[in-house]
Parts: C-alpha cells; structure tokens; sequence
C-alpha cells in the first residue's frame, strides 16, 4: 500500500515579528493556532505583512485539503530572530525540526510575504524538498490618493520619530548651520571640506554601530551612599588644594628676586616666617576640605547604617581642634615672644581636642563593645 504523502504549508517570519509584537511563542501548529496568532498580530499592528502570510496560508491549507482529501496536510508557522543573520537562521531550522517531528512531511509548499526568498529556500530544502511557493501580496489601491497617503505617512515618520529624524533632519541641520558660519565668516570655499567631515563621522558612527551603542549605553552608578563618599571626596579635594595654593601664594611672597638658594642662614631664618604664612591663609580652606571630606564618610556610613560612623565623627572633632591649634600655632612662629601659659588658647585647644577625643572614643566602645576603626 503506498504511503499518504503529507505536505506542510509553512509560513516563516524571519525577523519574529509574532513574537515582538504579539508575544506569541513559535512554532504554531495547527489552523486555528495559527488563526488567533495572526488575530493577534494584526491587531497588534495592522500594517504587518506576517499576519497576511499567515492568513495566505490558512487559505491555502482550507483549499488543498478540498482538492486533495486522500493526502495528509498541516499548516505551521516558524520565526526567526530580529538579529537575523545566522542567529535567526539557526532558530528557524530549530523550529522546522520541531514542527517535522510531530508531522513528518514528505514536502514543503512554502508562503512568504514576496521577501527573502532566495535566503530561505536553501536552508528549508536541505530539510525537506519545498514543492511550491506561495507568495501572499497585499493588495494596494492604485489611486494617485493612496499614494500621497503613503508618500505623507513617511515623511510624518520622518519629523516624529526620533531615530530617522537624527539623520534626516540633524545632519542637514548641522550643516546649514555651519554653512551659515562660513557665509557669516567669509570662509565659503571651505564648504565642501565641512560636508565631508559632517557625513564621514555620521557615516562612520553609524556604520560601524557606535551611534547604537552610544543611545542604549546606560552607565551603572554606584549606589547612594558611596555616591556622596565620592561627591565629598573630590569637593573636600578641591578645596584642599586651593587651600594649599593659597598659602604657597602668600608665602611665596616674601622670598625676594633674586633668590640664593645656596644660601641656608636665610632659608633656615625665614623658614618660620614661610611656615605661619601658609598656615593662616591656607588652614581654613584646608580644614574645610578635609571636613567635607569627613563629613561625606559620616553620611555614607549613616546611609548604610554602619558602625565606622563614629571613626568619621572622631576625624571631624580632630579637624575642628586641629585647625585652632594650627592657627596658635603659626601665631607663635611670627611672634616668638608670646608667652605661653597654661591657659594660652594654644594648650587649651591642645587638651580639649585630647579630652574630646578620649571621651568620643570611650562614648563608641561603650556603644559598640569594641572600636570600629580601620
């Protein structure tokens, strides 16, 4: 007895158009399977070929099932990927496969919307012998109407949507632009060389995919606490560092031109006078900094709840008293004579800011049982 030859009517979309737009999964075996994917699809966009191969097909299948009823038919649909290349090939065979081991056709009747035939056909054939093609056309009015409908719909398409109006606009923007800088400036001879520089870095930037990957980078930024750790880093830097150039300055003033560098009596005598200098006009920027510095730690760590906020509120009380005895300090170099007591406010910033720290410290050992310190 012969065998009952058995055809698959496929319908392939290549760039998974049912799965973008309809969220339908692939393969779809079966008529009314295939019926509610394309509903789908249509519905989701009523402009999509696929649907209309996919409905070609259904009407293939209802009509060789009436003409041939002693043969064995079943419709199917397969996707590719919107990679495509060989990404989409690969699944596409992957799903022929799957759709043959449950129908096991001896031939192929193809249905394409009329695109990437070429493509398709070597890779189904060395499968299963494709028997015919079907091709599903949508049928357009010839009214001179429709196409000014069409013609509008695209040129709409390229005002409104961001993506074609970078190149389309933005580019001939730019170079009107810079077209009227040189009529401006006098300089028009120099047009051609602006066209080419403008469309050699558009070309290039598109060609070779960085434009792309530049509109979908997405840098990762740290999270919150550690943000504000960094912001106080770098601004208690700055200040800092103008804090330091501010007493370099000042200090700088009173070496003479020109200067003996061989001579170290001098040196060694004015040394004192270079030091106090500095110190009073850069101490505040530079204690500034430092407890903005300091200040950014108490809060990253207060963020994260960490017990290393007492470290920075012990560095922040040395700060404080550190830049009052910084100031006594360099008082005394520019005028040794200063007698000092034990009530001179250099000793007493000197005790405070070691009675501030014993207390703040035995305060956190008692609270944490041990010192977070690192």
């Amino acid at each position: 007895m012969e065998a009952k030859a058995k055809t698959l009517i496929l319908c392939i979309d290549q760039d998974d158009d049912i799965g973008k737009k309809a969220n339908v999964p692939t393969p779809i075996v079966g008529v009314d399977a295939n019926k509610e994917a394309a509903s789908a699809l249509a519905i989701a966009d009523p402009e999509e070929a696929d649907s209309n191969a996919m409905f070609g097909a259904i009407k293939l299948y209802k009509e060789l099932v009436a003409k041939y009823p002693d043969e064995g038919f079943q419709v199917a649909t397969v996707a590719g990927s919107s990679d495509g290349g060989v990404v989409a090939d690969r699944k596409m065979v992957e799903e022929l496969m799957v759709v043959l081991s449950s129908f096991s056709a001896s031939g192929i009747v193809l249905v394409t919307d009329g695109f990437a035939d070429d493509v398709l056909k070597p890779i189904l054939q060395s499968r299963v012998p494709i028997t015919s093609v079907h091709h599903v056309i949508v049928k357009h009015s010839e009214r001179i109407e429709e196409t000014y409908a069409v013609f509008g719909k695209y040129l709409r398409m390229i005002f409104d949507d961001p993506y074609y109006a970078r190149f389309a606009l933005g580019i001939p923007g730019v170079l009107l632009l810079i077209f009227g800088f040189l009529i401006a400036s006098n300089q028009l001879q120099n047009a051609g060389l602006a066209v080419v520089f403008v469309l050699g870095i558009a070309l290039f930037l598109k060609g070779f995919g960085i434009y792309d990957r530049i509109t979908t980078f997405k840098p990762k930024l740290p999270p919150p606490e550690e943000q504000v750790m960094y912001v106080a880093r770098v601004i208690g830097a700055m200040v800092s560092i103008v804090g330091i150039y501010q007493g370099l300055i000042s200090a700088v003033v009173y070496i003479p031109t020109p200067v003996a560098l061989n001579d170290f009596a001098w040196w060694a005598g004015m040394l004192p006078e270079f030091i106090s200098v500095f110190m009073l006009k850069g101490i505040d920027l530079i204690s500034l900094g430092v407890g903005v510095y300091f200040i950014g730690g108490a809060v990253s760590h207060l963020l994260r709840k960490d017990e290393h906020i007492a470290q920075s509120i012990v560095s922040l009380n040395l700060t404080f008293w550190v830049r009052l005895i910084a100031i006594e300090s360099a008082k005394i170099l520019q005028n040794p004579e200063i007698q000092i007591g034990f009530w001179s406010p250099l000793i007493f910033y000197t005790l405070a800011s070691i009675l501030t720290t014993i207390i703040a410290v035995i305060f956190t050992y008692r609270r944490y049982k041990h010192l977070p310190f690192k």
